[in-house]
């Protein structure tokens, strides 16, 4: 029973997480009139989810959803708009560090133990994956990350 109970759990969870993805056909169904205004090719990229030099920043946040994280950089040209796109990987460090705990001997008196454990130190990293620069409402410049 026990055993039933947490993979009805596990498969509650992730349908709840799979409800939270944004793909390109839930933000068009969310904007579909956006979408209609686009030509018949561009509609067909932003469906595949691909961005290319010259989109509009609708076409963009259609396809691949909004930004990360955006910034704003003056040129003599303008104002420029950069559109980043983060990803996230665990990195897990196994180190070694100096464990006390106390425990009873034989003749029922306290004592203190010392010991070496191995601890996992893991972090989170972020990383851009795509960066997208826009001049005059258009893309410009796309940097997209090779591994």
């Amino acid at each position: 029973m026990k055993k039933f109970i947490v993979h009805f759990l596990m498969v509650a969870v992730l349908c709840g997480m799979a409800g939270c993805v944004s793909t390109p056909a839930r933000r068009i169904e969310k904007e579909p009139g956006v979408f209609a205004s686009f030509p018949p090719e561009i509609q067909a990229r932003v469906q595949k989810g691909e961005v290319d030099i010259g989109f509009t920043r609708d076409m963009v946040r259609l396809a691949v959803g909004r930004p990360d994280r955006v910034h704003a950089r003056t040129t003599e040209t303008g104002q420029v708009e950069i559109w980043i796109y983060m990803g996230s990987r665990y990195i897990s460090r196994y180190e070694p560090m100096d464990s006390g705990y106390w425990y009873r001997d034989r003749a029922g008196r306290m004592r203190r133990a010392y010991d070496t454990v191995w601890v996992d130190r893991g972090y989170s990293e972020e990383f851009p994956t795509l960066r997208l620069e826009f001049l005059d409402n258009k893309v410009k410049v796309i940097e997209r990350l090779k591994r």
